[in-house]
Order: structure tokens, then C-alpha cells, then sequence
């Protein structure tokens, strides 16, 4: 078959790829020696390639970064920042209230036990004085007990939250046992309590020591009486009780813990339970002896 006419214009049209590979092969082949039978060990080989432009190179090596080592100051910086999160302004408030109202339900015990519940959250000193401060505020002086209040509030936003909550309800409760734990390193009973409640209100009186016997005596069996009256549902006793005038009390809480004694005592006896109900019913009485011994003790001083 005869070569067509318009081979060799077929030929340039080739891609150039093929151009490339036939340079290649004829330089290859022009290199060999004469001698057909000898055969070159180590041929030349000639290989193309393209390369990419300049602006390219330049943009991948910009692009280019190395990776940070662990502990790098950014890694630092974001901890930091997780492990002390901004408080939005409504959280702030909340903490605000929240410690008011501890300011508020301290200031409703007495002085000794103040006294203790601070020592165990280490908020002795300024924080003891403020409180006495509110408690000898009438309760006139509305607006004086409202910043007295609010000062006590910003002294104790730094206590932990959990262990302030159980301290005061601990208190309320007169769950001993529970502030014996939280303490740690002393022991807590509602007599020392009272001995310290005692030798306190005695330090600030100018009476006479036999006056001060005879009314230590006269209180407490007030005080006992009351108890009695009260826990078995003396009409007559009760009506006493609640009509005191003379001195400021809190009859809510004075309710609440006479129908937590008195519901200790109605529920079925279970002997395997015995020793439970007993603590149950010890723990139950203690703050309601200490508040009717505190009232009486007021009454008969007014």
C-alpha cells in the first residue's frame, strides 16, 4: 500500500507527545556503536517532564505550615479560657441572691452557733461581726437591714456554695451528726450550744448571781413545759406559745418543728428500726428545745 499524500500533514498533527517520543528514540538509537553484537550495559534514557510555573511553587510554598508542638501558647490560652468561663450577668445575679439569702438565714441563729458555722466554712472575723451587726438591727430599720444585708451578701460569694447549703440546713434540721462531718475536727452537740449561748447572754447581764441562778432555772422549765404542751397538742399551751407579743420570733419555723418531732413520733413502731427512730427523733427534738429555751429566755427578760 502506497504512502497517502497528506502523510506528512497527518504526521504534524500529531500530539506532541509523539513528536517527543521519536526525538527521543532516534537519539537513543544514534548512540549505539557500530558493533551490532555488543550491547550497551547501561543505555541513555533521556525522560521528560514538565515542571510547574513559578507562581504556583510560590503560592504552595506560602501555603505551607508547620504544625504547632504540643503545649504550643495557643493550646495554653484556649485552657485557660475553658477552665474559667465568663459568667453571664444573670448567673452573677443569682450568686448575688444566693448569698443574701445565707446572710439572712445565718443571722436567724444565735451568736455561738454563728460562730461555729463560719469556723467550719473559714469565714470567721468580718463576716461574725457583720451578722451581729444585722441581728441587733430592728426590724424597723428596714432599709439599714436591707444594705447590712446586701454587704454580708458580697463577703460571702466566695464560700463554696454546696458546703455553706449544708451547714445551714444541717443547722435547721439539728442534723448533729451531719455538722460533726462537715466539720471534721471537732465534735458538735447541741450542749455546748447552749453553754455557749449561756455564758454569753451571762457576760453581757449586771444582775446578781442569785438572780441569774433563778432565772436560768425559771427559763428552762418554761422551756420544758412548753415542749411538752406543744408536742402532745396542748390546746391551752399552744394558744400560750404563739400569743407572746413582747418578743419577735419566727412561728413558721417554730411549726415546722414541732410537726417534725410530732410526725417522728406517730409513725409505727418497727423493732428492727428502734435504734433509727431514736436518732431520728434526738435530732428531731434538739432544735426545737433550743429555740423554745431561747424564747423563754427572752419572755422572761422583756
Amino acid at each position: 500500500m502506497s504512502p497517502s499524500p497528506f502523510s506528512p500533514f497527518y504526521s504534524c498533527a500529531r500530539p506532541a507527545a509523539t513528536i517527543l517520543s521519536r526525538i527521543s528514540a532516534t537519539l537513543f538509537f544514534s548512540q549505539r556503536p557500530n558493533n551490532s553484537s555488543s550491547v550497551d550495559p547501561h543505555p541513555h534514557c533521556f525522560l521528560f517532564s514538565t515542571s510547574p510555573s513559578p507562581r504556583s511553587s510560590s503560592s504552595r510554598t506560602r501555603s505551607l505550615r508547620l504544625p504547632r508542638p504540643p503545649g504550643s501558647d495557643d493550646e495554653v490560652d484556649d485552657s485557660e479560657s475553658n477552665a474559667h468561663p465568663k459568667k453571664s450577668r444573670n448567673e452573677k445575679k443569682r450568686e448575688a441572691r444566693r448569698a443574701v439569702r445565707w446572710g439572712m438565714e445565718l443571722a436567724a441563729f444565735p451568736a455561738p452557733q454563728i460562730k461555729r458555722l463560719l469556723k467550719v466554712a473559714s469565714l470567721e472575723g468580718e463576716v461574725f461581726e457583720a451578722l451581729m451587726l444585722v441581728k441587733r438591727l430592728g426590724p424597723d430599720v428596714r432599709e439599714g437591714r436591707r444594705r447590712q444585708f446586701n454587704y454580708i451578701g458580697r463577703l460571702l460569694r466566695d464560700v463554696q456554695p454546696e458546703l455553706m447549703d449544708s451547714l445551714i440546713q444541717a443547722s435547721k434540721d439539728g442534723d448533729y451528726t451531719k455538722l460533726n462531718t462537715l466539720s471534721g475536727h471537732e465534735s458538735w452537740s447541741i450542749d455546748d450550744d447552749y453553754m455557749e449561748e449561756d455564758e454569753e447572754e451571762e457576760d453581757k447581764e449586771t444582775i446578781y448571781e442569785e438572780e441569774k441562778d433563778e432565772g436560768y432555772i425559771n427559763y428552762i422549765e418554761l422551756a420544758t413545759k412548753w415542749f411538752d404542751g406543744l408536742i402532745y397538742k396542748d390546746p391551752l399551751i399552744t394558744n400560750e406559745v404563739f400569743s407572746i407579743h413582747n418578743v419577735e420570733f419566727d412561728r413558721q419555723e417554730l411549726r415546722k418543728l414541732v410537726r417534725r418531732v410530732q410526725s417522728i413520733q406517730e409513725e409505727p413502731l418497727i423493732e428492727e428500726r428502734v435504734s433509727e427512730k431514736d436518732a431520728m427523733l434526738s435530732n428531731a427534738k434538739t432544735p426545737l428545745v433550743r429555740f423554745l429555751r431561747s424564747l423563754a429566755k427572752k419572755s422572761l427578760m422583756e
